[in-house]
């Protein structure tokens, strides 16, 4: 598993390249339909990378229809279980959706070019995590904290964001120092990668950052990952196709999901990107774990 010729690395090149096509394409298309090609992004690739977790637990297990089906339904009661947590304590699951999703952003980004088997380097996966929201934030922030105060009635003011951000950002230093040897391979390409990144922060309003980063950044390189943790192959056409196919039967009971939330809350929130949000949150902290299982068997090989 372990990745080499950082410059031939398939996902580098993909991320590079959809981003940047993002911004040809965000200057040459209406920006209604811009949204709603993010919202596309984020509803089909964005929650199809999580689509497989069942098939990620039950790795190198038994796998029959009666197991598969148990683990779905268990699996989907915890996100259901979550998402009323979310709506009874939304300021602490808010809170803890962050800290899950920075560790889980942080990981997926320094350990696309191979695996390490550092123990130390979890907090710096953290910090940098953290980093990403902050830099998010840190662009948006009249929208963030209208969200926040949609979910939890708490207005956030903008020298929090500040904070955040000189936190974080010493955080990762002091960390990459520390981890300097671990990660100095990686140094160019992610550099490279955190350039793109803030330029798609800096240009784009909160929906369109968060979709350009979620996709390009996050779910198509974990998709890739996935697909050959479970297909024991090299990312091909074939296992790209292969997840997809598979993973379907979890995208469609997503929207079903998706819906229903709608339906039941509609007349207590609006639909917007609040709830947006809140069903990403639902569906995160699962995931997290899966994928950290997943990492945790590859980098012991």
């Amino acid at each position: 598993m372990t990745k080499n010729n950082y410059s031939d690395n398939l996902s580098f090149k993909l991320t590079m390249i959809f981003s940047l096509f993002s911004l040809f394409v965000s200057n040459n298309l209406n920006s209604e339909y811009f949204y709603f090609a993010c919202y596309g992004l984020i509803l089909t690739f964005g929650i199809i990378h999580g689509a497989n977790d069942i098939l990620l637990l039950l790795k190198g297990k038994e796998q029959t229809n009666k197991i598969i089906i148990s683990s779905t339904f268990k699996y989907l009661l915890i996100v259901i279980l979550i998402s009323v947590l979310f709506f009874l304590f939304s300021e602490i699951s808010l809170l803890f959706f962050i800290l899950f999703s920075a560790y889980h952003f942080g990981e997926q980004q320094w350990t696309i070019f191979g695996s390490n088997k550092s123990k130390s380097i979890s907090f710096f996966y953290f910090f940098y995590g953290l980093l990403i929201f902050s830099m998010l934030f840190i662009f948006n922030t009249s929208y963030v904290s209208d969200i926040v105060y949609e979910i939890t009635k708490i207005y956030l003011e903008k020298n929090i964001y500040d904070v955040a951000l000189i936190f974080s950002g010493l955080g990762t230093l002091v960390l990459l120092i520390v981890n300097f040897k671990i990660l100095k391979k990686q140094l160019f390409h992610q550099l490279a990668l955190l350039i793109v990144m803030l330029l798609v922060f800096f240009t784009y309003d909160l929906l369109p950052a968060f979709a350009i980063y979620f996709v390009f950044f996050h779910s198509i390189p974990s998709i890739l990952e996935q697909s050959e943790y479970l297909f024991g192959k090299s990312p091909s056409k074939e296992n790209f196709k292969k997840f997809l196919l598979k993973g379907a039967l979890y995208w469609i009971l997503a929207m079903v999901f998706l819906l229903t939330m709608y339906l039941v809350l509609k007349n207590n929130i609006d639909f917007s990107l609040a709830i947006f949000f809140s069903f990403l949150a639902a569906i995160t902290f699962p995931h997290v774990l899966v994928i950290y299982k997943m990492k945790s068997d590859i980098h012991t090989k």
